[in-house]
């Protein structure tokens, strides 16, 4: 092996020792955003698998059933048989109106059976990402891109802290973020929002209108609960959609 060939060994080697240690550090960057900062675990390991590194771990809550057969059973107290299955004869209806048992303390489910090709349904909790997910792992410079727009992302869309995620580029010795900007836009909204509006006693509707149509216009924001928002349209769509409202210039299309 000659100089050339050791000096590129030497680098792979080097190259490969830094990529592991920068995986090693933003999988463990992001399992503290995802534990202190309510960053979405399953966007976070979407990413991590992408860059291979290894994904966040940690507990979830997990709701599953599966179909049974069985036996109702309610303890009553009556005077009568009769009575006592028109009482479990309310039960039922309730039961069956709730569609699930509602009253832990004495209902009851007796000579339960499960199919042999029970198939469990899952109702809530995150998904199993798999960890072969991604064939194709970038190398060094791949690796070191992927993070930066892996974190500019998590800032701008999942709520991850931007003084932390500037920390933990410059602790990777990476290049910093570009500097954060605030943009104006506009976006359609039709919905519904409360004023008070101050008037005489006595005013009529019309005074209350023309007193709140002054207050709108005054208004630089006003706290809006929306029924619905509109998108983001594609530039040229026809549709003026989310307007970007930035400097001199109002009519860039988002």
């Amino acid at each position: 092996m000659d100089s050339s060939d050791k000096d590129a060994y030497t680098q792979a080697t080097q190259d490969q020792e830094q990529a592991n240690d920068l995986r090693n550090r933003i999988t463990a960057y992001t399992a503290g955003a995802v534990k202190y900062g309510n960053v979405d675990r399953d966007w976070a390991n979407t990413w991590l698998i992408r860059l291979g590194a290894d994904p966040v771990t940690g507990s979830a809550e997990y709701r599953i059933n599966v179909p049974i057969t069985g036996n109702f059973g309610k303890t009553i107290t009556a005077n009568s048989r009769a009575e006592a299955l028109a009482q479990f004869a309310e039960h039922i209806n309730r039961v069956t109106a709730a569609g699930q048992i509602t009253d832990g303390r004495c209902d009851g489910v007796y000579g339960v059976q499960f199919s042999t090709d029970y198939e469990p349904t899952f109702f809530s909790g995150p998904a199993d990402v798999p960890t072969d997910a991604n064939d194709s792992v970038p190398g060094l410079d791949g690796l070191k891109q992927g993070i930066r727009q892996m974190l500019k992302e998590g800032v701008t869309e999942q709520g991850w802290g931007h003084m932390y995620a500037v920390k933990a580029l410059e602790l990777m010795e990476l290049p910093p973020l570009p500097a954060m900007v605030s943009k104006v836009v506009e976006v359609p909204v039709s919905g519904t929002t409360r004023l008070n509006v101050r008037v005489f006693e006595g005013d009529g509707d019309d005074v209350v209108q023309q007193a709140a149509a002054r207050q709108i216009a005054a208004s630089q924001m006003l706290a809006v609960v929306a029924d619905e928002v509109g998108e983001a349209r594609v530039p040229g769509s026809g549709d003026m959609g989310l307007r970007l409202v930035d400097g001199d210039d109002d009519s860039d299309v988002l």
